[in-house]
């Protein structure tokens, strides 16, 4: 894996990620914890929620199709350029002012958004169709580095030195981020894009509506994606469930002290980490519809055990033990649906369906949130939590019964790449 982890396309794409991700992660985690300790507002905390995502429900779409209508390379490179000077603000802020770290975290978030469409849309250009799966194996490693490693040192930093240095890293990692990316960018002749519609784009009313729609238009030409977009929004309406709800989980259900919460976490990155470092190998052994659907299905198995845990056995210890067990089929299902999003859309309209996807996901994870409002006592908590575990079963049971939609010729692709993945 280092071999070509060192060298080619490839792999200044994935440093790339890995670098800024780490930063952003940083800051992400930092940012919470300064608001609550500036203000002691709980109210406060929630309203930095909901800034980093509503531009991920207004503008997922566009977002997509931007990343379809620019090089992506010269997208990213610019990107990364102005989410470094997107953070700068709070270097100025004064302790306690809450709207400019608000303002931060929504510039940032608008900036960055186009990021992920075009990185996913990107990908199958970089590598052969047969090493996609594991090229998508390799990005959750990363992924799970910079969520393991971002909010410790974002945590550490913050409690030993302060935001400032926080900030200045996460600078530092959207620099090194475009400086990696520079020697990828080509004349913008040698990869034909579409061109914006500059005139619609004054209109800016009219730009979103027409631009946003796009997305919509492609998932009822593409029965697949419209499979996958259903999918994409169980998992949300279940994620959302479980973010609010695994602290009360720990806490009143699992009776877990002070540190239980933060080793829940933990185990949950570990497990991540190590799912997606042994799925890099295997993954393109199987199909990604088997991927998919196998890991969806374990996945909700593994969380159901978690949840119902408590009703036979006490302490956090089998909790932890699932929570990393668990890592190996969430990285199964995550490879499956990526492989699957870029091999059922063509290269000019991969973004669209990627920013559609993050767009549905931000709304359904959104409506799991309200929902778990429901759990308003202890006694509520397991049956409410437990909702996410059947909508990663649903998911699954769903992507094997419908296989024959998914299953799909891969797209084209604009150009054959000749780098190879580690092994």
């Amino acid at each position: 894996m280092s071999i070509s982890l060192l060298h080619g396309p490839f792999a200044r794409v994935w440093w790339a990620g890995l670098i800024s991700m780490t930063g952003n992660w940083m800051l992400a985690a930092a940012l919470p914890a300064y608001v609550y300790l500036a203000t002691g507002s709980v109210l406060a905390s929630s309203l930095l929620f909901f800034a980093s995502v509503a531009p991920h429900v207004l503008l997922g779409s566009l977002a997509g199709a931007v990343a379809d209508r620019v090089d992506r390379v010269r997208l990213m490179t610019g990107l990364n350029l102005l989410a470094a000077v997107s953070v700068l603000p709070l270097l100025l802020a004064a302790p306690g002012l809450m709207w400019p770290v608000v303002l931060v975290c929504v510039l940032e978030t608008l900036v960055t958004l186009p990021l992920g469409p075009a990185e996913n849309a990107l990908l199958p250009t970089l590598v052969p169709s047969t090493h996609l799966p594991r090229a998508n194996a390799l990005n959750a490693l990363n992924n799970n580095v910079a969520r393991l490693l971002g909010p410790a040192l974002g945590g550490l930093v913050l409690a030993r030195v302060g935001l400032p240095t926080v900030v200045l890293l996460d600078v530092a990692s959207y620099l090194a981020a475009a400086a990696l990316l520079w020697p990828l960018m080509r004349p913008p002749a040698s990869r034909p894009a579409v061109r914006i519609d500059f005139t619609a784009v004054r209109q800016a009313g009219r730009a979103l509506v027409t631009v946003s729609g796009e997305g919509l238009r492609l998932a009822r030409q593409v029965p697949a994606l419209r499979l996958l977009l259903f999918t994409t929004a169980l998992g949300g309406l279940g994620e959302g469930l479980f973010a609010v709800l695994l602290a009360p989980f720990v806490t009143s259900v699992l009776h877990g002290g002070e540190g239980a919460y933060g080793l829940i976490l933990s185990a949950q990155a570990v497990g991540g980490l190590i799912g997606a470092a042994v799925m890099t190998p295997l993954a393109g052994r199987w199909s990604p519809v088997t991927l998919a659907a196998t890991g969806a299905v374990g996945l909700g198995v593994i969380d159901a055990l978690i949840f119902t845990s408590p009703l036979v056995l006490t302490g956090v210890w089998p909790a932890l033990l699932l929570m990393v067990l668990a890592g190996l089929p969430a990285s199964a299902a995550g490879v499956g649906w990526t492989t699957l999003m870029q091999r059922i859309t063509t290269d000019e309209r991969r973004g669209q369906a990627f920013g559609l996807s993050a767009q549905v996901s931000a709304l359904s994870v959104l409506a799991g949130t309200g929902l778990a409002n429901v759990a308003r006592t202890p006694d509520a908590i397991l049956p409410v939590i437990s909702v996410h575990a059947v909508t990663l079963l649903a998911s699954g049971v769903v992507v094997a019964l419908r296989r024959r939609v998914l299953e799909v010729p891969p797209a084209d692709v604009p150009r054959a790449p000749t780098e190879r993945l580690p092994g």
